[in-house]
């Protein structure tokens, strides 16, 4: 929430120099002059608000291409401007592309969704604090509700094969119970890019190429950097300075290069039920199962709904039928997808800056609701006014304070007079109470004054006798909904207050997102086992995380959401334990005390 914090309150602050183009009468339905010169003046200041280089676009319906273009500079330092054809890397828009393929097996009968994933890896197997051996399927995999972990982080940034991350994962447990939330995973694409390279004898990128890129002409795309993608790619750049490409291992989750001439292709088959300019790629059955809605009783994603590859709630465009989409980001490309099925319209905004996600998005709404204005005459509907302060009894409101774990991340919230502040990673929040459990949210600079801010609004509730924050997205952090869990009372084991100190990260990645050297175990209050890292890199910050202890060998992360449900397991080694925590050890520093055996 911190890094979504500050852009959304410097664009607060900053406003633009010139006023919207005015919009002439009479439009005819497909001219885009509009659009474009409207895009034109939007993009130079949300370019220029966010420090991004260089920005591209697509428009697409079923049938052709509406309108792209390309703004900034592919290259700063040498002055190489972006063209449509500039390649980025678009992240996790890839799981799109893996679960087509995996629908094509389905089609010609080699895979079944629902059948485990062990009939295709036989050797895949994970542990579950919950007693049974996970077997999860392809549905399960592909709508991120296996209850695998988010990330196997050690070796995230490598070029190992993914037979060398299904052998890792037999050490590893799953964050949750299958079906029981929605939990995103580069893990469930991952396992299915495996079994798509072992049903085909030939590695992932091949075997892409050969099902998807090939046949919908995308030439210059890829799933690695070779002489299609290579000479195309727009430099990506973090804090504002040039940096390479990233490699990854988690190639079918998120190691596709592509640009958006080529992404349009990809669009207009979706938009065509499967089929491009006469050619089909998937059966229209194959098409709607991918936006059907996966897991709908699943009591923990809070009214969301997820297909098979695409998330299918969260993105404000209205009276415009279903809305698919999937976004995507690297160190320092991001990416947005979205598609309006029943209107048969498409678009894709890729960007080359770790600062321009919150414009990225922004920018895919803001095409397609100026696209259904001119199209069909729909116009969204005006932001609602705010919703006015109610007052609560005390006791009511007491009942939502305490220590919470946001996205495994420790969180507090206070009662203060009629309303409730929240205090997270250095910024407080203050909820007003607009019903006995939502709240509209302001923010409190060097909490001393609030000012209200574009956030959706909160809402508590209680599930299983648990008590959820949730928060529906908003104006910086589109789609998923974010969460915070309140800490119940618990227990700390006497063997993990012993293990409270200092530790040092022993097999560290040559390159990761952040670096994290040296973690601090603690007991805060006599009631919470934490862990504090100090996070350098992509974010510079302390984060402490909220753990629960299982045993007096295995702590968990608590909460729900993303990040969260990982475990943390003693190992004994030479007669000193260390922590393992998805591939990653580390061993105290602080004390030579060697464990008895």
């Amino acid at each position: 929430m911190k890094r979504a914090l500050l852009p959304l309150l410097i664009s607060l602050l900053l406003s633009g120099c010139a006023s919207a183009p005015t919009r002439p009468a009479g439009l005819a339905r497909d001219d885009v002059a509009y659009l474009e010169q409207y895009m034109d003046w939007y993009l130079a200041q949300q370019m220029r608000k966010y420090d991004v280089p260089g920005v591209t676009v697509v428009l697409v319906s079923d049938e052709k291409i509406l309108w792209k273009k390309a703004y900034g500079y592919a290259d700063v330092e040498r002055k190489i401007p972006t063209t449509t054809r500039s390649v980025f890397q678009v992240g996790s828009i890839s799981k799109l592309f893996t679960a087509s393929a995996v629908m094509q097996m389905v089609e010609r009968g080699r895979f079944d969704l629902d059948a485990p994933i062990q009939n295709y890896l036989p050797e895949f197997s994970m542990h579950s604090r919950w007693g049974d051996a996970p077997r999860p399927t392809l549905r399960e995999l592909l709508s991120h509700h296996s209850g695998l972990p988010t990330y196997y982080l050690k070796g995230f940034f490598s070029r190992e094969p993914l037979s060398t991350l299904v052998q890792a994962l037999k050490d590893e447990h799953l964050a949750y119970r299958p079906r029981e939330t929605f939990n995103y995973s580069n893990l469930g694409p991952d396992l299915a890019g495996a079994a798509l390279e072992r049903a085909s004898g030939k590695e992932f990128g091949h075997t892409l190429r050969q099902a998807l890129l090939d046949p919908l002409g995308m030439h210059n795309s890829s799933f690695a950097l070779d002489a299609r993608t290579q000479p195309l790619l727009a430099s990506g750049y973090l804090k504002g300075q040039a940096t390479e490409a990233v490699t990854l291992r988690d190639v079918p989750a998120g190691g596709l290069f592509s640009n958006v001439e080529d992404l349009a292709h990809f669009m207009r088959m979706i938009l065509g039920d499967g089929a491009l300019d006469g050619q089909r790629v998937l059966s229209r059955a194959s098409v709607a199962a991918m936006m059907t809605p996966q897991f709908t009783d699943a009591p923990f994603d809070f009214g969301q709904r997820f297909g098979l590859g695409w998330m299918l709630s969260g993105i404000p465009v209205h009276n415009a039928g279903p809305v698919v989409w999937h976004n995507g980001g690297t160190k320092t490309h991001i990416s947005q997808m979205v598609l309006l099925p029943q209107k048969k319209l498409g678009v894709v905004v890729l960007a080359n800056s770790d600062r321009s996600g919150p414009m990225v998005y922004e920018t895919a709404e803001k095409i397609l609701h100026l696209a259904l204005e001119l199209r069909e005459g729909i116009q969204q509907p005006p932001t609602p006014p705010r919703a006015p302060e109610v007052t609560l009894a005390p006791e009511l409101l007491d009942r939502y304070a305490g220590d919470y774990s946001f996205n495994g991340a420790l969180a507090r919230i206070e009662r203060h007079g009629n309303r409730l502040r929240f205090y997270i990673l250095g910024n407080t929040l203050e909820f007003v109470p607009v019903s006995e459990k939502n709240f509209r949210v302001q923010w409190r600079p060097l909490d001393l004054f609030s000012v209200p801010i574009p956030y959706a609004p909160i809402e508590f509730t209680e599930i299983q006798g648990r008590t959820i924050m949730i928060q529906r997205g908003d104006s910086v952090e589109r789609g998923i909904a974010m969460t915070a869990e309140k800490a119940p009372p618990h227990t700390i084991p006497e063997a993990w207050r012993r293990r409270a100190g200092t530790y040092r990260l022993v097999n560290p990645d040559k390159e990761y997102m952040v670096d994290v050297r040296q973690i601090t175990l603690s007991v805060e209050n006599d009631k919470l086992f934490v862990v504090r890292l100090r996070l350098s890199g992509l974010e510079d910050r302390e984060v402490q995380v909220v753990c629960m202890p299982l045993d007096d060998d295995r702590v968990y992360t608590f909460g729900i959401g993303r990040n969260v449900g990982d475990v943390t397991t003693v190992e004994r080694h030479d007669g000193r334990e260390r922590l393992r925590y998805l591939g990653y050890y580390f061993e105290r520093t602080d004390t030579d005390t060697v464990t008895k055996p």
